[in-house]
């Protein structure tokens, strides 16, 4: 496919956690990825699977992620599927991911302030917020983290696990390693689904989140913010 050999640009990495972004909530409903029924998206809700509590038994996304997903997913190749692993996300979820990585972040840093372990601990999970002026991006069913899988429902390799909060998930990681020393065959097929995963979503609307190459994200403040819009669509989900 021609997504493949196009590059993952070098992406803006704004401000999410200072800069207030308006809202002005379109009111769009949450939808049950597994009752749509789409033979181009699958669900496998991976909060739920970790006995996260609280945790939904399935993945919701607002209306219109919900479309965009299975119209770009159609371009895949025969009998792929996007997998999605989460959507909307109760606060609770959030906040005991959050907190969980919180904690491995101050055994790691022992010796850091209070500030330089919410600063890490945010590069990969959001403050639970459920602020209604800045809600955390899975509260408003605006986000989602997807992958594909192939005819046989397997995952397609991307290089990490979901939520492997290392360097390697930077979605632009092996486009970056590239420039200094040659890629590994293996190496070489994780950039190629990569760039079909960014590009497919990007040229339908959704903007991704630069840390998390599973992360995309399409009316909330986040998108508003990555797509120089005057204002996001979502807000806190219902």
């Amino acid at each position: 496919m021609e997504y493949i050999k196009k590059a993952i640009p070098q992406q803006i990495h704004p401000d999410f956690k200072k800069r207030a972004i308006p809202i002005q909530e379109c009111g769009e409903e949450l939808i049950n990825v597994d009752t749509y029924q789409s033979p181009y998206v699958i669900e496998k809700p991976m909060y739920h699977k970790q006995q996260i509590t609280g945790a939904l038994p399935h993945c919701y996304v607002r209306e219109s992620v919900m479309k965009r997903l299975e119209e770009v997913a159609q371009q895949l190749p025969q009998g792929y599927q996007f997998v999605i692993w989460d959507g909307y996300r109760p606060f609770q979820v959030q906040k005991a991911i959050y907190d969980e990585y919180y904690e491995k972040i101050m055994k790691k840093f022992p010796n850091d302030s209070t500030e330089k372990w919410q600063e890490e601990t945010e590069k990969f999970v959001s403050l639970p917020s459920v602020d209604p002026d800045h809600p955390a991006p899975h509260i408003t069913g605006g986000a989602v983290d997807v992958a594909i899988c192939n005819a046989e429902q397997q995952l397609l390799d991307f290089g990490t696990a979901f939520d492997d909060f290392s360097e390697k998930a930077n979605t632009a990681y092996f486009e970056k390693k590239a420039i200094t020393q040659p890629l590994t065959e293996q190496e070489q097929h994780i950039l190629e689904n990569r760039r079909l995963l960014y590009h497919l979503m990007t040229e339908v609307g959704f903007s991704n989140y630069y840390q998390e190459w599973w992360h995309f994200d399409y009316g909330n403040p986040w998108w508003a913010q990555n797509k120089e819009k005057e204002a996001a669509i979502y807000g806190i989900a219902h």
